[in-house]
């Protein structure tokens, strides 16, 4: 498979998971869809882990001889509450490691390796190993039949590296090799790593602004329901107690964290060291690769590497671009001019994902302004707000059919220049909410009868929050707002991602909207469009 076929592989991934993330919205609000909050509903079950682990830490006692009797005593107590709290302990850490895989995947398939994401990325992979660590030894813990062929199988194909003594299987051969000394570092191990694993998933999260640690309400209760519902219903039971002299015929595995033995006995232990190694090297080097082949294809050519870039002569230091910005790029610091501002914007710029949000959530950003060359407090370098005035122009100059309708469309979403015609105009943005509201009272000023915005899937947006500030700005509840005096029934938004249908029947429905409605301009609402340019530097 050669480098050029792996941009079309990659976008055929991430059309699919586009598709199956839809199919799920028809059983799930998009809101609450599980697979866009798979790192949240993770986070879920380390902290139901870890809680569930601490009360059973409590009842448990810490030693070869007493570890069987502490996990069969919660196994058949009466109550059930045993039962429950080992169900959970279990079910939850094998739904942490199935979620951390399925968000690697799926962040795999939508190319989120590259660019400004490589720390993420990069601080996460380790993670994987950590989780592993941290579940095999809670198994060792039970010390059942189970627990003892883990621990043997697992140091034996620890013995293949130079840095293991080879007498370490030794520890388990026998009925007395194994002391409560050694036990006592399998349950530090236990309680060690997850502290890590911890540390690891807060640094993985800091160059993201807004995180979103917690799934949904209603997700979390559904968890928690489906792990108590699960815990009853098929437990977690310990298998009979370990007998190092005696290694049963047969036994079950749990495969979220016991895969390795079975896999091992298929490729040997060198084998499946040479595994791991390269699934990690090849995880850990995607984002070094990706501008070489292996980053899935944008509709839309980006300015790579062109980060924003603030022109104090319009800031005002209101911080609006800061609070909006996805990846925390924006920070406010001092002023250094000499305008009497306390506060002006600062971009890092190898942080900034050239989204453009900022643009759209700067107050200067307004083609209303009464000065030919127009300049935003904050802009993108190739997509100055300018540029975007004289393209909306343009755009709508060259309609001539009836119910005029100006498309502003996600150009990361799709590329929907083909449903541009006599009576539809498109132009596209880096992100949905790179669009400032005052420009679709622009284009209704211009002559379009209806304004239709179209972007990623609802909860799907590329930088994260494209589609909470477009509909928090829309309804009011975020600044920039769009005014009151606005015409919302001219207005219409469609989160379709690559979805042609769904945004062409948006288009439909809106014209027919119009067609009925017989729109008309109003010289009251025109009146209203224009504004005096807004005074930057007043406090």
């Amino acid at each position: 498979m050669n480098r050029l076929s792996m941009p079309a592989i990659l976008g055929a991934l991430r059309k699919s998971d586009e598709n199956l993330t839809g199919l799920f919205d028809y059983g799930f609000a998009p809101a609450e869809n599980p697979l866009r909050h798979l790192g949240a509903l993770a986070f879920l079950c380390m902290v139901v882990s870890v809680v569930s682990g601490i009360i059973a830490f409590a009842l448990y006692d810490t030693s070869v001889s007493g570890a069987y009797d502490s996990g069969r005593r919660l196994q058949l107590d009466p109550l059930l509450l045993g039962r429950l709290l080992r169900g959970m302990h279990r079910y939850a850490a094998d739904a942490f490691m199935l979620l951390s895989l399925l968000h690697i995947v799926r962040e795999t398939a939508r190319g989120h390796y590259a660019g400004i994401r490589w720390f993420s990325w990069l601080t996460g992979v380790p993670l994987m190993w950590l989780l592993w660590i941290a579940g095999i030894t809670g198994f060792w813990l039970l010390w059942d039949a189970r627990a003892l062929f883990s621990l043997t199988a697992t140091s034996e194909w620890l013995q293949v590296l130079p840095v293991f003594p080879d007498l370490l299987v030794r520890n388990f051969m026998t009925r007395h090799a194994l002391t409560d000394r050694f036990f006592s570092l399998i349950v530090f191990m236990h309680i060690g790593v997850p502290l890590f694993l911890l540390a690891g998933v807060w640094i993985h999260v800091q160059r993201v602004s807004h995180v979103r640690i917690w799934p949904p309400r209603s997700l979390v209760i559904g968890t928690l329901v489906v792990f108590a519902v699960l815990s009853l219903a098929v437990p977690a039971e310990s298998l009979g107690p370990a007998d190092t002299g005696n290694a049963p015929a047969q036994l079950s595995l749990d495969w979220f964290y016991l895969f390795v033995h079975p896999l091992v006995d298929i490729l040997s232990e060198s084998g499946t060291w040479w595994l791991f190694l390269i699934a990690t090297v090849l995880l850990g080097g995607l984002p070094f690769v990706a501008g070489k082949g292996l980053k899935p294809p944008s509709n839309q050519v980006r300015q790579e590497g062109r980060a924003a870039v603030v022109d104090l002569s319009n800031c005002n230091g209101c911080s609006r671009c800061a609070a909006d910005c996805p990846f925390g790029a924006v920070v406010m610091v001092d002023r250094t001019d000499q305008l009497h501002h306390r506060q002006q914007a600062f971009v890092i710029s190898d942080m900034c994902a050239a989204c453009g949000i900022c643009v759209g959530s700067c107050p200067s950003s307004t083609p209303f302004r009464r000065i030919e060359d127009i300049v935003s407090g904050i802009e993108l370098p190739g997509r100055p707000v300018a540029v975007l005035r004289k393209q909306l122009k343009e755009a709508l100059a060259g309609l001539s059919g009836p119910s005029r309708i100006m498309l502003f469309y996600c150009g990361h979403a799709a590329d929907w220049q083909s449903l541009r015609d006599a009576s539809t105009a498109v132009l596209s943005m880096e992100c949905a909410a790179m669009l400032p509201p005052s420009f679709i009272e622009y284009a209704l000023r211009l002559g379009a009868e209806g304004v239709l915005i179209a972007g990623c899937r609802e909860g799907d947006c590329e930088f994260r929050l494209g589609d909470n500030w477009v509909q928090g700005r829309l309804t009011g509840a975020r600044e920039p707002r769009l005014r009151a005096a606005a015409p919302r029934d001219r207005i219409a938004v469609v989160w379709a991602g690559s979805e042609r249908k769904q945004v062409a029947r948006a288009l439909s429905e809106l014209r027919q909207k119009l067609t009925a409605s017989v729109v008309k301009p109003d010289s009251r609402t025109i009146d209203l469009f224009v504004e005096p340019m807004l005074e930057l530097h007043d406090d």
